[in-house]
């Protein structure tokens, strides 16, 4: 699933191109800790560089936050399952803090047996969402050398084919489920019809990732048409971005379970109304213009 040889790895659309260096520069960024297998084995994060100016730092930081060290461990666990490692040390993890833990926190203080198969929904959908942000994070902004490319391209395709595609099936099955034992109409809601559009856009764009890079790109036609697809897969993306937050903050500030949850207020105002919304800039801070010219 990464693709058919260190060559193609390089070429991959799916990854940034990395800045254009003299030949003197070459030779030191050959020289960097990212290529020195000593220091593979320290810290993830410091190998991927993923915050080089303060632009990246500050905008990295409303997406994931501070206090996200122990959602990242979570997250360091279920990777491993896939042989992914997460960024889980120190600095810039304040969106994802809030909207994860507070989503998950909502529904398991409830009476769960009452709430049957929808009480996967919500925690399930947050997770799919978290691992589609966290899927996009490695990829911006350009990575230092090819080392550290070839692992934020793996990790990208692992969290979006392990777990946040896998995550938002179940989640969306286990509604579907819910409302089916009950003899309740489905789709009769902004935020299910949003729902719909979601998943299917997920499924879509990821399908469409995975033809532009898998076996040389042969399914766009190979080399440079292959690669011409991918400005489109990138804004697409970021439109995705948009569509599952809003789709989230629908589901969690505006419907009748969100709203019948009692004494909940300030706790659904810090998941959906700050949380998400920082998300959403951070997201567009880190995102490169030049890298989807149309014209």
């Amino acid at each position: 699933m990464t693709g058919d040889s260190d060559r193609s790895i390089e070429e991959d659309p799916l990854l940034p191109s990395t800045p254009d260096h003299s030949e003197g520069e070459n030779e030191v960024t050959q020289q960097t800790d990212d290529d020195d297998p000593k220091t593979r084995k320290g810290s993830f994060w410091r190998r991927l560089d993923m915050t080089p100016t303060q632009r990246d730092r500050i905008s990295f930081g409303l997406v994931l936050g501070e206090e996200a060290k122990r959602t990242m461990d979570l997250f360091s666990i279920l990777l491993a399952i896939f042989n992914v490692e997460v960024v889980a040390d120190g600095s810039g993890q304040t969106g994802i803090a809030l909207f994860l833990p507070l989503t998950w926190y909502i529904v398991l203080r409830g009476n769960l047996k009452e709430m049957g198969w929808f009480a996967p929904h919500p925690p399930l959908q947050a997770l799919a969402i978290t691992s589609l942000l966290l899927g996009i994070t490695p990829l911006q902004p350009p990575p230092p050398s090819t080392a550290a490319r070839q692992t934020r391209f793996n990790t990208h395709q692992s969290l979006i084919l392990g777990l946040a595609l896998p995550a938002i099936t179940l989640g969306t099955l286990s509604m579907w489920w819910n409302k089916h034992v009950h003899s309740a109409a489905h789709f009769t809601t902004w935020h299910s019809w949003f729902g719909l559009a979601t998943i299917g856009w997920m499924f879509l764009q990821a399908a469409v990732g995975a033809g532009s890079v898998w076996f040389g790109g042969k399914a766009f036609g190979g080399g440079a048409k292959a690669k011409r697809v991918y400005k489109y897969h990138r804004l697409s993306g970021y439109l995705l971005v948009v569509l599952a937050l809003f789709t989230a903050h629908l589901g969690g500030a505006h419907s009748t379970w969100a709203l019948g949850q009692k004494g909940m207020a300030p706790v659904r105002v810090l998941a959906y109304w700050v949380g998400l919304p920082l998300i959403w800039v951070g997201v567009q801070a880190r995102a490169r213009g030049s890298k989807m010219k149309f014209v």
